[in-house]
């Protein structure tokens, strides 16, 4: 009965007051869905977008994993002649990039080895020209922190991708704070 009672005040009501009420019941309902702001071509682009840069990652990264391991079995070190080839295979890889590295030699040598790599060539620099002139053969010990210092430097400096390199025109810290 009650909804009997309300139409037939509704009828009794004047029609200005009824469009009022329906006014007021219109700003309270929720009209149609309203459509997506966003573009959905703006969407697929961003998406595409991230797909294209997660690429890029992986290939940098697969690329540098491929050098590392390259560099890593340039090396046989267990042979008698570990000294001179590695002295020749860090030479070359140098020369490539650092035409200046020509003229050093010795302790020269091996600091600016650690400098550009961080590697630690300099603790071994008191048997490095008995070793490269085959007076001596490094021992266990000692071939694993050639090996050490070796893969540090190719990690740093052949392996990296060339933005991370450091190069003639950028500047970085080695691990004693010192820049090269």
């Amino acid at each position: 009965m009650p909804s009997a009672l309300i139409a037939a005040q509704a009828s009794s009501l004047p029609a200005t007051q009824l469009h009022e009420i329906q006014a007021q019941l219109r700003d309270i309902h929720p009209g149609p869905a309203l459509t997506s702001a966003t573009d959905p071509r703006l969407l697929a682009l961003g998406w595409l977008l991230i797909a294209l840069l997660g690429l890029l990652l992986i290939i940098l990264l697969t690329t540098m994993l491929w050098r590392q391991r390259r560099w890593a079995r340039q090396i046989a070190w267990q042979e008698a002649d570990l000294v001179p080839r590695l002295q020749s295979v860090l030479r070359t890889a140098a020369l490539t990039r650092w035409p200046e590295a020509r003229s050093l030699q010795g302790d020269a040598w091996l600091i600016w080895l650690d400098e550009k790599g961080g590697s630690r060539f300099r603790e071994l620099a008191a048997h490095w020209p008995d070793w490269l002139y085959g007076q001596q053969v490094p021992d266990e010990k000692q071939r694993a922190q050639l090996k050490r210092a070796y893969l540090r430097w190719g990690r740093r400096c052949v392996s990296a991708p060339s933005l991370m390199r450091p190069g003639p025109g950028r500047q970085r810290r080695t691990s004693q704070g010192e820049r090269c």
